[in-house]
């Protein structure tokens, strides 16, 4: 018969877990779940001890994203975005994160590189036009090659109303 790669362990925090012991070698298995069980809490206490830790990481991360998009906004004289209230620090964000990474690609990556003249004309002037928050957030995942084409184009959509059949 062989041996379990999962063993129920109960863990100091008093809980019971399977957990899979697979990777540790067979003859092992019973003395690594018994220090599993004296030295460590189960996944559920775990996650439950670092959540707090985690969402404050994830606040700090989010605060320090913004005040550099906000820089750039401030650098570039790009106007606010205008949107929901959940809109508006994501869109800032994405708008920095598409701006910027565009920016590094076509003055400085490119085997064909603009100047930062150029960069200002081509795609930043039309950029500032653009301030519907939803717009930035469905262009999220843009590459930085296709930012010029899709700023260009930005305007021309907005203007198109596209009748249906739907009252609403």
């Amino acid at each position: 018969m062989a041996i379990a790669t999962t063993v129920s362990i109960k863990y100091k925090c008093g809980h019971t877990q399977a957990t899979d012991l697979s990777k540790v070698p067979a003859g092992r298995r019973k003395a690594h779940a018994y220090g599993l069980g004296l030295n460590r809490i189960c996944g559920r206490c775990f996650t439950k001890e670092n959540a707090a830790g985690r969402e404050t990481w994830l606040a700090e991360r989010n605060a320090q994203a913004l005040a550099e998009a906000e820089s750039f906004e401030a650098d570039h004289q790009l106007p606010p975005v205008e949107g929901s209230e959940k809109q508006i620090p994501w869109a800032t964000r994405v708008r920095y994160e598409l701006l910027s990474t565009a920016l590094q690609a076509l003055t400085v990556d490119a085997d064909e590189t603009l100047s930062a003249e150029d960069f200002e004309e081509r795609i930043l002037v039309l950029a500032r036009a653009i301030t519907r928050a939803r717009w930035w957030i469905d262009n999220a995942d843009a590459d930085a090659e296709d930012v010029e084409e899709l700023v260009s184009t930005a305007l021309e959509d907005a203007d198109d109303h596209v009748e249906t059949e739907n009252p609403f």
